[in-house]
Protein backbone atom coordinates (compact mmCIF):
# COMPACT_ATOMS: atom_id res chain seq x y z
CA UNK A 1 0.00 0.00 0.00
CA UNK A 2 2.86 2.01 1.12
CA UNK A 3 4.82 1.61 -2.19
CA UNK A 4 1.34 2.46 -4.38
CA UNK A 5 1.38 5.80 -2.92
CA UNK A 6 4.92 6.41 -3.17
CA UNK A 7 4.09 5.57 -6.94
CA UNK A 8 0.78 8.05 -6.93
CA UNK A 9 3.22 10.78 -5.37
CA UNK A 10 6.39 10.52 -7.82
CA UNK A 11 4.19 10.59 -11.07
CA UNK A 12 2.43 13.91 -9.61
CA UNK A 13 5.47 15.53 -8.81
CA UNK A 14 7.02 14.34 -12.08
CA UNK A 15 3.88 16.01 -13.55
CA UNK A 16 4.08 18.88 -11.88
CA UNK A 17 8.02 19.35 -12.74
CA UNK A 18 7.44 18.68 -16.40
CA UNK A 19 4.34 20.85 -16.68
CA UNK A 20 6.83 23.49 -14.97
CA UNK A 21 9.09 23.67 -17.23
CA UNK A 22 6.75 23.08 -20.71
CA UNK A 23 4.79 26.81 -18.60
CA UNK A 24 8.47 28.29 -18.83
CA UNK A 25 9.78 27.50 -21.86
CA UNK A 26 6.37 28.59 -23.41
CA UNK A 27 7.08 31.88 -21.45
CA UNK A 28 10.53 32.37 -23.14
CA UNK A 29 10.09 31.31 -26.45
CA UNK A 30 7.14 34.11 -26.61
CA UNK A 31 9.40 36.89 -25.21
CA UNK A 32 11.67 36.25 -28.31
CA UNK A 33 11.57 38.78 -31.05
CA UNK A 34 11.44 36.57 -34.70
CA UNK A 35 13.48 38.32 -37.72
CA UNK A 36 13.81 37.71 -41.18
CA UNK A 37 16.88 38.95 -42.96
CA UNK A 38 16.65 40.27 -46.54
CA UNK A 39 19.55 40.38 -48.74
CA UNK A 40 19.58 42.93 -51.35
CA UNK A 41 21.92 42.62 -54.65
CA UNK A 42 23.22 46.13 -55.26
CA UNK A 43 22.24 47.39 -59.37
CA UNK A 44 25.19 47.36 -61.50
CA UNK A 45 26.55 51.15 -61.63
CA UNK A 46 25.05 53.01 -64.77
CA UNK A 47 27.05 53.39 -67.56
CA UNK A 48 27.85 56.72 -68.39
CA UNK A 49 29.06 58.79 -71.43
CA UNK A 50 29.43 62.60 -72.09
CA UNK A 51 30.21 64.81 -75.40
CA UNK A 52 30.67 68.61 -76.21
CA UNK A 53 28.43 70.75 -78.33
CA UNK A 54 29.85 73.73 -79.44
CA UNK A 55 28.75 76.74 -81.88
CA UNK A 56 30.51 79.32 -83.12
CA UNK A 57 28.29 82.52 -84.14
CA UNK A 58 29.44 85.84 -84.64
CA UNK A 59 27.97 88.38 -81.23
CA UNK A 60 25.67 91.43 -81.77
CA UNK A 61 26.01 92.86 -78.93
CA UNK A 62 28.89 94.57 -77.34
CA UNK A 63 28.89 95.75 -73.26
CA UNK A 64 31.72 98.21 -72.23
CA UNK A 65 32.23 98.85 -68.75
CA UNK A 66 33.48 102.61 -68.05
CA UNK A 67 35.48 102.98 -65.11
CA UNK A 68 36.26 107.05 -63.76
CA UNK A 69 37.82 107.76 -60.50
CA UNK A 70 38.83 111.27 -58.47
CA UNK A 71 40.62 111.86 -55.74
CA UNK A 72 39.84 115.70 -53.79
CA UNK A 73 40.83 116.94 -50.21
CA UNK A 74 36.89 116.35 -49.31
CA UNK A 75 33.99 113.65 -49.77
CA UNK A 76 31.71 116.66 -51.08
CA UNK A 77 34.33 117.66 -53.57
CA UNK A 78 35.20 114.04 -54.34
CA UNK A 79 31.21 113.25 -55.01
CA UNK A 80 31.17 116.26 -57.08
CA UNK A 81 33.86 115.77 -59.47
CA UNK A 82 32.76 111.95 -60.23
CA UNK A 83 29.30 113.15 -60.24
CA UNK A 84 30.12 115.96 -63.05
CA UNK A 85 31.53 113.09 -65.61
CA UNK A 86 29.45 110.89 -64.84
CA UNK A 87 26.84 113.53 -65.95
CA UNK A 88 28.87 114.59 -68.96
CA UNK A 89 29.70 110.50 -70.07
CA UNK A 90 25.58 110.02 -70.28
CA UNK A 91 25.38 113.20 -72.51
CA UNK A 92 27.70 112.43 -74.55
CA UNK A 93 26.43 108.86 -75.00
CA UNK A 94 22.94 109.95 -75.66
CA UNK A 95 24.40 112.36 -78.75
CA UNK A 96 25.76 109.40 -79.79
CA UNK A 97 22.33 108.13 -80.43
CA UNK A 98 23.04 105.50 -77.12
CA UNK A 99 19.20 104.75 -75.97
CA UNK A 100 18.69 105.72 -71.88
CA UNK A 101 17.58 102.21 -70.71
CA UNK A 102 21.21 100.87 -72.27
CA UNK A 103 23.49 103.12 -70.10
CA UNK A 104 23.91 101.93 -66.18
CA UNK A 105 25.88 103.57 -63.85
CA UNK A 106 27.12 100.76 -60.91
CA UNK A 107 29.79 100.40 -58.60
CA UNK A 108 29.64 103.91 -57.08
CA UNK A 109 31.81 104.23 -53.90
CA UNK A 110 33.86 106.45 -52.03
CA UNK A 111 36.73 105.99 -49.73
CA UNK A 112 39.35 107.83 -47.42
CA UNK A 113 42.60 107.13 -48.25
CA UNK A 114 45.93 107.24 -45.68
CA UNK A 115 49.53 108.04 -46.07
CA UNK A 116 52.01 106.58 -43.54
CA UNK A 117 53.39 108.59 -41.24
CA UNK A 118 57.16 106.69 -40.48
CA UNK A 119 58.52 109.34 -37.94
CA UNK A 120 55.33 109.55 -36.14
CA UNK A 121 54.00 105.85 -36.65
CA UNK A 122 50.58 107.54 -37.34
CA UNK A 123 48.49 107.84 -40.55
CA UNK A 124 47.04 110.51 -41.83
CA UNK A 125 43.88 111.66 -43.95
CA UNK A 126 45.07 113.07 -47.08
CA UNK A 127 41.88 112.74 -48.93
CA UNK A 128 38.93 110.52 -50.25
CA UNK A 129 39.23 108.42 -53.48
CA UNK A 130 35.94 108.34 -55.46
CA UNK A 131 35.03 105.86 -58.32
CA UNK A 132 32.49 104.72 -60.69
CA UNK A 133 31.70 102.43 -63.52
CA UNK A 134 29.13 103.34 -66.21
CA UNK A 135 28.10 100.16 -68.15
CA UNK A 136 27.21 100.87 -71.70
CA UNK A 137 25.00 98.66 -74.14
CA UNK A 138 25.10 98.88 -77.77
CA UNK A 139 24.17 96.46 -81.28
CA UNK A 140 25.94 98.85 -83.43
CA UNK A 141 29.31 97.78 -83.35
CA UNK A 142 30.29 100.98 -85.36
CA UNK A 143 30.16 103.20 -82.88
CA UNK A 144 32.15 101.47 -80.03
CA UNK A 145 35.63 103.25 -81.26
CA UNK A 146 33.33 106.65 -80.93
CA UNK A 147 31.83 105.12 -77.33
CA UNK A 148 34.90 105.00 -75.98
CA UNK A 149 37.09 107.81 -77.66
CA UNK A 150 33.89 110.27 -76.24
CA UNK A 151 33.57 108.64 -73.05
CA UNK A 152 37.45 109.22 -72.60
CA UNK A 153 36.96 113.16 -73.53
CA UNK A 154 34.25 113.53 -71.07
CA UNK A 155 36.49 112.11 -67.93
CA UNK A 156 36.80 108.45 -68.03
CA UNK A 157 40.29 106.93 -67.16
CA UNK A 158 39.68 103.59 -67.35
CA UNK A 159 38.11 101.18 -69.86
CA UNK A 160 37.27 98.41 -66.89
CA UNK A 161 35.97 95.87 -69.25
CA UNK A 162 34.95 95.03 -73.32
CA UNK A 163 32.60 92.08 -73.48
CA UNK A 164 30.63 90.62 -76.53
CA UNK A 165 27.77 88.69 -76.41
CA UNK A 166 24.52 87.32 -78.53
CA UNK A 167 21.46 89.41 -77.30
CA UNK A 168 19.41 86.29 -77.16
CA UNK A 169 21.71 83.19 -76.55
CA UNK A 170 18.68 80.24 -76.12
CA UNK A 171 18.35 79.49 -79.55
CA UNK A 172 22.23 79.25 -80.14
CA UNK A 173 22.53 77.49 -76.50
CA UNK A 174 19.89 74.87 -77.65
CA UNK A 175 21.52 74.13 -80.85
CA UNK A 176 24.42 73.20 -79.04
CA UNK A 177 23.02 71.15 -76.58
CA UNK A 178 21.33 69.01 -79.00
CA UNK A 179 24.81 68.51 -80.62
CA UNK A 180 26.34 67.45 -77.13
CA UNK A 181 23.29 65.14 -76.73
CA UNK A 182 23.45 63.16 -80.23
CA UNK A 183 27.35 62.95 -79.66
CA UNK A 184 26.89 61.40 -76.40
CA UNK A 185 24.59 58.86 -77.92
CA UNK A 186 26.57 58.40 -80.35
CA UNK A 187 29.58 57.90 -78.34
CA UNK A 188 27.68 55.46 -76.42
CA UNK A 189 26.56 53.11 -79.28
CA UNK A 190 30.28 53.02 -80.33
CA UNK A 191 31.90 52.22 -76.75
CA UNK A 192 28.91 49.49 -76.61
CA UNK A 193 29.82 47.98 -79.88
CA UNK A 194 33.53 47.90 -79.30
CA UNK A 195 33.20 46.64 -76.24
CA UNK A 196 30.35 43.67 -76.06
CA UNK A 197 28.41 45.87 -73.79
CA UNK A 198 24.37 45.65 -74.01
CA UNK A 199 22.93 49.38 -73.41
CA UNK A 200 19.70 49.29 -71.67
CA UNK A 201 17.62 52.22 -70.93
CA UNK A 202 18.46 55.88 -70.57
CA UNK A 203 17.89 56.79 -67.22
CA UNK A 204 19.61 60.07 -66.78
CA UNK A 205 21.02 63.46 -68.71
CA UNK A 206 22.91 66.08 -67.53
CA UNK A 207 23.42 68.98 -69.09
CA UNK A 208 26.23 72.01 -68.34
CA UNK A 209 27.12 75.33 -70.00
CA UNK A 210 30.14 76.62 -70.44
CA UNK A 211 30.12 79.89 -72.56
CA UNK A 212 33.53 81.68 -73.73
CA UNK A 213 33.75 84.76 -76.15
CA UNK A 214 36.73 85.14 -77.51
CA UNK A 215 36.92 88.67 -79.59
CA UNK A 216 39.41 89.75 -81.81
CA UNK A 217 40.56 93.23 -80.86
CA UNK A 218 43.49 95.57 -80.08
CA UNK A 219 43.19 96.80 -75.92
CA UNK A 220 42.50 100.01 -75.80
CA UNK A 221 45.22 102.34 -74.10
CA UNK A 222 44.77 105.70 -72.47
CA UNK A 223 48.10 107.83 -72.11
CA UNK A 224 48.29 108.68 -68.36
CA UNK A 225 50.89 111.30 -68.72
CA UNK A 226 48.24 113.40 -70.60
CA UNK A 227 45.81 112.97 -67.59
CA UNK A 228 44.47 109.63 -68.59
CA UNK A 229 41.96 110.39 -71.08
CA UNK A 230 42.50 113.73 -72.33
CA UNK A 231 44.76 112.30 -75.02
CA UNK A 232 44.29 108.50 -76.65
CA UNK A 233 47.51 106.89 -77.54
CA UNK A 234 46.39 105.53 -80.50
CA UNK A 235 42.74 105.77 -82.29
CA UNK A 236 40.33 103.12 -80.73
CA UNK A 237 40.47 99.87 -82.92
CA UNK A 238 37.69 97.08 -81.87
CA UNK A 239 36.33 93.93 -83.74
CA UNK A 240 33.64 92.02 -82.27
CA UNK A 241 35.68 88.54 -83.70
CA UNK A 242 33.81 85.27 -82.53
CA UNK A 243 31.96 83.54 -80.15
CA UNK A 244 31.52 80.34 -78.35
CA UNK A 245 28.74 78.53 -76.97
CA UNK A 246 29.36 75.40 -75.64
CA UNK A 247 27.47 72.53 -73.89
CA UNK A 248 28.50 69.38 -72.10
CA UNK A 249 25.36 66.71 -72.17
CA UNK A 250 26.49 63.50 -69.75
CA UNK A 251 24.27 60.59 -70.33
CA UNK A 252 23.48 57.66 -67.77
CA UNK A 253 22.58 54.23 -69.54
CA UNK A 254 21.43 50.79 -67.53
CA UNK A 255 23.67 47.92 -68.53
CA UNK A 256 21.32 44.67 -69.47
Amino acid sequence: MKDKKTFIFKTIFLGLVVFLVISLAGQHLSSLTWSSSQVIIPKQDPFQVSAQGEIYTTPDTATIVLGVEKEEKTVTKAQEEINKVNSEVIEKLKELGIKKEKIKTTNYTINPRYEWNNETGQRRLVGYQASINISVKTQDFEKLNQIIDQATRAGVNNVVNLSFGLENEDETKQQAQNQAIDKAKEKAQAIAKASGLELGRLINVSVTEDNGYYPSRDYYALDEAFGGGEKIMEPTQLEPGETKITVRATLSYEIK
